[in-house]
């Protein structure tokens, strides 16, 4: 089966989160490292005060 055989059997729902090129192990997608881990913890942190952040300011200028 080619390449192109393959991808007309793939999922349009998949996404191109499932697709992995063949010369890169599945350990490296399915395994964050710590570094990853941290960086992502950081960003929802800071997310989450900017939205609270908002919201106050949201909430303030419905009461003025």
């Amino acid at each position: 089966m080619s390449e192109k055989d393959e991808q007309k059997l793939a999922s349009p729902a998949a996404g191109p989160y499932l697709r992995r090129e063949k010369s890169v192990p599945s350990e490296e997608y399915e395994n964050p490292t710590t570094h990853q881990m941290r960086i992502v913890g950081q960003r929802r942190t800071e997310a989450e005060a900017k939205l609270e952040r908002q919201l106050r300011e949201a909430r303030s200028k419905l009461h003025e």
